[in-house]
């Protein structure tokens, strides 16, 4: 087994070639993006094809999502997938955080192996715009006011964003927002903003995520704001806490896709500190967090 290496843009192809392989939906931009903001790992094999891939983005100075584990078909079962988490948690921007992740059915063995544990699980929504503006066209909605987000607004976004994540993250933020197909705010009376949304495109979907909101009639409205504009399937990861939301949206034309668990490896220095601490916790304000920005991010 060849060791991992940080890749860099020119191995985008590459990639996205290993992506399209395990059937995933992200495109072109997403990795360029990840490449950006986060560290990329890859292991080669013999002809120089990316077989292996891990990533890892850093919130802040405390947090980062583990994401994109990656074995091409032909080299699962080899230990590549131990050695990607084994070089991810060894590099030094990874020394002093929390790791998140959110873990597939076959991946959580090795997760709970690497000292992750779950802490909660995410509800996978995909829906149909046109189906859930039909079911819900009598539904009493918040009163907001909703409007697309501009550039100006990414300060406020950054901030909420920040209060229910626990952590800064600036850049990526930035980036998506720059993707998004669709972004919004919802503004109470005073005109402050209290809530947004992204929808940003993957092959055939518009991924709604990061949303964070003060409650569940917001963030219902928020969707719908972005069904009244959107052309393709709706793709929603919503906590499993916020029950608000999720227990409605199968009466809405929304189906139940997965529900992965989401897992957190507290940092060391947590686990000196407070080794009588029972279960790890996400940090910031979860009860504002609508829907996950993708399962990269956890």
């Amino acid at each position: 087994m060849s060791s991992f290496e940080d890749l860099t843009p020119d191995d985008v192809p590459a990639i996205y070639a290993l992506i399209e392989d395990l059937g995933w939906t992200h495109v072109i931009k997403d990795l360029e993006i990840m490449l950006q903001v986060g560290v990329f790992l890859g292991a080669r094999d013999a002809a120089g094809r990316v077989v292996a891939t891990g990533a890892f983005f850093p919130y802040g100075t405390d947090l980062a999502s583990i994401g994109m584990i990656m074995v091409s078909p032909e080299h699962q079962r080899q230990g590549y997938g131990r050695a990607v988490m084994e070089a991810l948690h060894d590099h030094d921007e990874a020394q002093g955080r929390t790791l998140c992740l959110i873990a597939t059915e076959e991946g959580e063995p090795l997760y709970r192996k690497s000292g992750y544990e779950v802490v909660g699980r995410i509800r996978k929504f995909f829906g149909s715009p046109k189906e859930f503006l039909s079911k819900s066209s009598e539904y009493s909605f918040a009163d907001v006011i909703l409007r697309a987000m501009r550039r100006s607004d990414l300060e406020d976004a950054i901030r909420l964003d920040a209060k229910a994540l626990g952590a800064k993250r600036c850049e990526l933020l930035e980036q998506r927002f720059l993707q998004a197909d669709h972004a919004v705010v919802a503004e109470d009376k005073q005109g402050e903003i209290i809530g947004f949304v992204l929808a940003n495109p993957q092959r055939g979907q518009h991924h709604l995520g990061p949303m964070v909101s003060p409650d569940g009639e917001t963030a219902l409205a928020m969707i719908r704001y972005v069904a009244e504009r959107s052309d393709k399937e709706l793709r929603i990861d919503i906590p499993e806490e916020q029950s608000a939301l999720h227990s409605l949206l199968p009466d809405l034309g929304f189906s139940l896709i997965a529900n992965p668990p989401t897992m957190l490896r507290p940092s060391s220095m947590i686990q000196k500190s407070e080794p009588s601490l029972a279960k790890p916790i996400y940090p910031g304000c979860r009860k504002l967090y609508w829907s996950i920005m993708s399962q990269a991010y956890a």
